[in-house]
């Protein structure tokens, strides 16, 4: 998966050079679609295509659904239909991802983006477990590790909005994450609303906002049992325990087609985002 990004990135990249070294394929963009309107209405708009890689870490608490267990045997002690007395508790789980991806959009109206997203994530989740047979308490408080990796894709779109140096936008995107380690699938759905406001800092020109996120994750994961003398095979799932969080950000143009962002999320759900992006 690595080396297909950086090949990926490296072609867009080159693509981009390439493309945006005529002018002239520039001049007769079509997109936005009403951008000749909003101009002659005061407003300046970004470049219609973009480029962007992205680096992600996120921490949050998730709230596990239900935990089953089958095909257990202990040592050397096979359960059998005895597996259906064993019960495993837990409430809920820690868990941290890294995402790395790449990101093209695409200003289809002054007012609306769409951009597609792929990569990679690595995470893990970790919860206190206690495991019962029947009656009898096997493992309390059992330090549950799981971790994963798998490849990320998605699409969202912005709706965006301004007056004078003033800004609103939402973003909405969705994302499902193919597990390649252990088995099972982690899907988001995300909305963030944004208000920000835009000022000249000697050459460049800057942005900076505040806004919140909503963010609702289920995650459901599959594998062996990562427990010294019990074998069997796992299944959890989980979902976000705190929807929402807190986000402030900013955005610098080096010049009209490079741009970098940060964006820092706190409250329940901890995240930094960097992006460093090209706009031609």
């Amino acid at each position: 998966m690595k080396k297909t990004l950086v090949l990926l990135i490296t072609f867009i990249f080159n693509s981009i050079l390439l493309i945006s070294s005529d002018n002239s394929l520039q001049d007769k963009s079509m997109f936005p679609l009403l951008g000749n309107e909003a101009r002659k209405m005061g407003y300046e708009l970004p470049n219609p295509y973009g480029i962007n890689v992205i680096y992600v870490d996120m921490k949050q608490d998730v709230d596990i659904k239900s935990i089953s267990l089958t095909n257990l045997s202990i040592g050397k002690l096979n359960l059998g239909n005895l597996g259906k007395l064993v019960s495993v508790k837990a409430e809920s789980a820690k868990t941290v991802n890294t995402n790395k991806l790449v990101k093209a959009d695409l200003w289809v109206f002054p007012f609306l983006n769409v951009y597609g997203i792929l990569g990679e994530t690595k995470g893990h989740s970790t919860a206190l477990v206690d495991i019962n047979l029947g009656n009898s308490q096997i493992l309390k408080n059992y330090d549950f590790t799981l971790r994963y990796e798998g490849t990320t894709y998605g699409v969202g779109t912005v709706l965006a909005g301004g007056y004078k140096n003033f800004f609103s936008l939402v973003d909405f995107n969705y994302t499902n994450t193919t597990l390649n380690i252990i088995e099972g699938n982690i899907s988001a759905f995300v909305i963030s609303p944004k208000v920000g406001y835009n000022f000249d800092f000697y050459s460049t020109k800057n942005s900076i906002w505040i806004g919140t996120m909503y963010q609702n994750i289920t995650q459901t994961l599959k594998g062996d049992i990562p427990i010294s003398n019990i074998q069997g095979k796992f299944e959890v799932k989980e979902s976000t325990s705190s929807p929402w969080n807190n986000v402030i950000g900013f955005r610098s143009e080096i010049n009209k087609s490079v741009e970098f962002t940060t964006e820092v999320g706190f409250g329940k759900r901890k995240s930094v985002t960097l992006s460093l992006g090209y706009r031609f």
